[in-house]
């Protein structure tokens, strides 16, 4: 059961990521900047949140991007990398708040993409 969640978790997180990824393709005067924040925070809590799942480790409430990356530090160090230092809404247990600077969005999206990374590699023999 668990399984099957992290796979529909890691399904999503990839198809909002994609989309994120599409925005920022677009020319800079068309790009909707709150669209590549919104998808690639779901995104990047999809990655963590499925990951704890295919784990069989229940998520901690409340939820915030920061509490499922320290989840993840426990089970392996390769988050240790993840820095959310430039992500303004770690904290947040609600998604109503998003960044509209391109700097910002192009910072969240690069973590969302880090994390697919680390999520859908082997995990190495130590």
């Amino acid at each position: 059961m668990a399984r099957n969640h992290s796979d529909t978790l890691f399904s999503m997180a990839e198809q909002l990521l994609l989309i994120a990824e599409h925005e920022k393709e677009r020319s800079q005067e068309d790009v909707v900047t709150h669209l590549i924040c919104t998808n690639s925070r779901q995104s990047l809590s999809n990655f963590l949140a499925g990951f704890l799942l295919q784990r069989n480790i229940e998520v901690e409430h409340p939820v915030t991007l920061l509490s499922l990356l320290e989840q993840c530090k426990s089970v392996d160090a390769r988050f240790e990398s993840l820095n959310l230092a430039s992500v303004h809404c770690k904290n947040e247990p609600h998604d109503r708040n998003y960044c509209l600077e391109p700097e910002q969005v192009d910072a969240c999206m690069k973590i969302a993409q880090q994390a697919r990374v680390i999520v859908m590699s082997d995990t190495p023999g130590y």
